[in-house]
């Protein structure tokens, strides 16, 4: 009880504080693509860029009207409480938004895992606006996230920054055809248990870093080192991680590894020839490049169970084959790495269906959505 009339005193504060003209992001973990599309997209606003580390997230993209402010900090907290505009993808200072601040709630992704009020034990949070990538998805995002106001479906700003220049980002990883890397394979399992956040335990772990699937990493690197292809993995920010791993053509990375790079995750995934996950959003994200999918999900059954998805058959919208073992998944990636696709009738269908947009401007069209100029008068 005294934590209901503490948070209804603070909302009564947030009510009464004036607003001003600026925007806060944030986002989690620091410096993830959508914050930084929406950085750049506000390049002409005046920004607190909210984070957990007070270094610049930015990769060089700093601008002479954004702050970074700390989250635990006062300064933080009165920036936020003074912006007239909020964009965040996981919850922030507040649950709740009074009407002179439009809020949007970025989120990470289109969700075939169930998530917010879908699920128990989670709640979505009041914002004045959500966004989806298309109508199907408008759908289960209003259901999940429950906004006061509109699904607006313009894409996802993390989205824009997908369409990068291949060459350069593998010349700031340092892999390129000269250093003898043809193909770049990017596997991104996606938790099964937690350990920051709402803390869960979905589906089958055995796999550690890997997700559900036990891999022999020996003949893993030996297979892409034939086929002259890198592969690195990064586990899920959720998930436990124990340390960088590295073999001839393997990598095994974390936020801080890629950040050292100047390299983000949608620039890499940008640069890939092909994604390897399970059930994230990232495949959703990935079909806007038309390029292979390989569904690596030994735990189907068992997920489902345990956490559910938005959509069943859950079959019906994956992208690509789904392989249990980990010898179907060397069966495929060698298909792949030879110059073969995996089911791209199928894969392009999905993409009609999950994108009503399939270009770089998902950013630019929910400024404009949301009546916020990108050149503001002079």
């Amino acid at each position: 009880m005294i934590k209901d009339c503490l948070r209804a005193l603070f909302y009564l504060l947030y009510r009464m504080v004036p607003k001003f003209g600026h925007a806060v992001v944030w986002g989690w973990p620091d410096g993830e693509d959508s914050t930084r599309a929406l950085v750049d997209g506000l390049r002409y606003y005046r920004v607190a860029w909210v984070v957990v580390l007070m270094t610049n997230p930015s990769s060089g993209a700093d601008k002479p009207r954004v702050r970074y402010v700390k989250k635990t900090s006062l300064v933080g907290l009165l920036w936020f409480l003074t912006a007239r505009y909020v964009f965040f993808t996981h919850r922030c200072f507040m649950k709740r938004f009074p009407k002179q601040v439009v809020s949007v709630n970025v989120w990470h992704g289109m969700p075939i895992k169930r998530i917010g009020w879908l699920l128990d034990g989670d709640e979505g949070i009041d914002s004045r606006y959500v966004l989806a990538t298309s109508d199907f998805w408008a759908g289960i995002m209003r259901q999940a996230m429950c906004p006061a106001g509109h699904v607006l479906v313009t894409g996802l700003p993390r989205n824009d920054r997908l369409f990068c220049n291949r060459a350069q980002v593998l010349d700031r990883l340092g892999f390129s055809p000269c250093t003898g890397i043809r193909k770049l394979v990017v596997w991104l399992p996606t938790y099964r248990r937690s350990v920051r956040g709402l803390i869960r335990n979905d589906g089958s772990a055995q796999g550690g870093v890997f997700g559900a699937m036990a891999v022999n990493t020996d003949a893993l690197n030996t297979l892409l080192a034939e086929h002259q292809a890198l592969m690195i993995v990064k586990p899920h920010p959720q998930a436990a991680f124990e340390a960088l791993g590295e073999m001839s053509h393997l990598r095994i990375v974390d936020d801080t590894w890629l950040r050292d790079k100047g390299v983000s995750l949608y620039e890499l995934l940008g640069a890939s020839h092909v994604l390897i996950s399970d059930i994230s959003s990232v495949t959703v994200d990935y079909l806007l490049l038309d390029r292979p999918i390989i569904h690596c999900f030994s735990d189907l059954k068992a997920y489902r169970a345990d956490r559910g998805f938005t959509v069943e058959p859950v079959e019906d919208v994956l992208a690509g084959p789904v392989v249990t073992t980990f010898d179907e998944l060397r069966e495929r990636l060698r298909e792949v790495c030879d110059g073969g696709d995996l089911d791209p009738v199928r894969r392009r269908a999905l993409r009609d269906r999950f994108h009503k947009d399939k270009d770089a401007g998902a950013t630019r069209r929910l400024l404009d959505a949301i009546g916020l100029e990108r050149i503001p008068p002079a």
